[in-house]
């Protein structure tokens, strides 16, 4: 690679990367670009309206779960959702505000592992052993009782911008060395994986 430019032995490189993984490249840079961001600990619970407003910290993870940072994150619960039993925590609705929202509203006290709160209102939140807060539960006398809500229903995911640039060249190589794939590309993505 005497004659390249930089540019062009960074190309070159990461050809030969993705000829040399198996499977589909597109694929592999799709699952690479994965973020998950799911809560990890409550900061910030207050009694705005008919809504619970929340402040929370979300550990952001790549598809094979290592840890890549943490951010801090705003949601809104429907109080009337809150006292429903019968939603799934995968279809409970989540109003995401935005990060730098201000948070108004009625505070509540914090309540963790069963410790005592002096109010009539506070969220009693439980941990998992590793000391990520699993769920919570609402108490307030004037609205319950509430059901549990269950932190994974805050999780969000999302592809990491880099990505993009990079899918044409994925494809690309998924041509030259798996031509199969164009024939099943179009129902991969109407379908899903």
């Amino acid at each position: 690679m005497a004659g390249f430019t930089r540019p062009a032995k960074a190309w070159a490189a990461l050809v030969l990367l993705a000829l040399g993984s198996a499977g589909c490249v597109t694929g592999h840079l799709f699952d690479a670009a994965l973020r998950r961001e799911q809560p990890v600990s409550y900061h910030d619970a207050l009694i705005d309206g008919d809504r619970l407003v929340l402040g929370y910290t979300a550990l952001v993870t790549n598809d094979s779960g290592k840890a890549l940072g943490r951010k801090e994150r705003r949601a809104a619960l429907s109080l009337t959702d809150l006292r429903r039993h019968d939603l799934p925590v995968e279809a409970f609705p989540v109003e995401h505000l935005a990060d730098d929202s201000p948070l108004t509203g009625r505070r509540l006290p914090l309540a963790t592992d069963g410790r005592e709160v002096g109010s009539p209102a506070y969220l009693a939140i439980e941990a998992a052993p590793d000391g990520r807060e699993t769920s919570f539960v609402l108490h307030d006398s004037s609205g319950g009782p509430y059901a549990p809500f269950y932190s994974n229903a805050l999780t969000r995911t999302s592809t990491a911008p880099w990505v993009y640039p990079l899918l044409p060249i994925g494809a690309v190589v998924d041509a030259a060395t798996v031509p199969i794939l164009l024939t099943f590309f179009p129902v991969i993505l109407l379908i899903g994986d």
